[in-house]
């Protein structure tokens, strides 16, 4: 499932989560606390976008491989770092079949897990692909925040949602789907890999001057859930 956000709007979205309040002061602060040391590390990010996460890791030492189910995304990397590095499509509810077995110490995953009906072959290959000890870290939509928005007010049911944004400025469609919190730690363990930490996350302090209702919410309120895990 490919949302025109990351498709035909791909240019726009890149451009609006620069320097916006819940990409770039509350989801990219909170990932990163969870991240480990990256100099010399091997480096799989998984649903890439266009490269916000590479570039970061790139500067840290991180030889990164980017990965994303969006042509234009994989575009916009290149157009934005050149060609130092391994990028490429993939229909990431496949997994990245074409990946070697234990041959990365970290992969990251920022808010791409909620675009997958199933992400249990994801995070299969996620297992598969890390080194023993190498960890996997990952944002996504926050379960208890997403049940507000279930058409059939079951929370253990795992539900498509159709929903419009305004992360472009303008109503756009986006279809994405929520699952109970039990279903996502379910998914983890069946694929081998067991929670190390969890964060709700916190808005960077910034943002009291620049967006002080959305620093009021997110300090008050989740938006999004982070998870450290590793292979078992």
């Amino acid at each position: 499932m490919l949302n025109p956000m990351y498709s035909q709007y791909a240019a726009e979205y890149a451009a609006a989560i620069q320097d916006n309040s819940y990409n770039a002061h509350y989801e990219r602060p909170s990932l990163c606390a969870l991240l480990p040391e990256l100099q010399g590390k091997r480096v799989i990010d998984l649903g890439c976008g266009p490269g916000e996460y590479v570039a970061y890791l790139m500067s840290q030492g991180a030889t990164v491989t980017a990965v994303d189910g969006s042509a234009d995304m994989i575009a916009l990397v290149h157009q934005k770092l050149g060609n130092p590095f391994n990028a490429y499509v993939q229909d990431l509810a496949q997994g990245v079949p074409d990946e070697a077995d234990q041959s990365f110490d970290l992969a990251v995953c920022p808010l791409m897990v909620h675009y997958l009906e199933d992400p249990t072959p994801l995070f299969r290959d996620v297992k598969r692909i890390l080194k023993p000890e190498g960890l996997f870290v990952f944002s996504t939509h926050h379960p208890f925040v997403d049940y507000q928005f279930s058409p059939s007010g079951n929370y253990f049911l795992t539900e498509k949602i159709v929903d419009e944004w305004d992360t472009l400025g303008k109503p756009t469609r986006v279809e994405y789907f929520r699952r109970p919190l039990s279903a996502l730690m379910r998914s983890l363990t069946d694929a081998g890999l067991c929670v190390l930490e969890m964060s709700e996350g916190r808005p960077d302090e910034q943002m009291q001057e620049t967006d002080p209702q959305s620093y009021r919410k997110l300090s008050t309120a989740p938006g999004f859930l982070f998870l450290k895990c590793q292979v078992m």
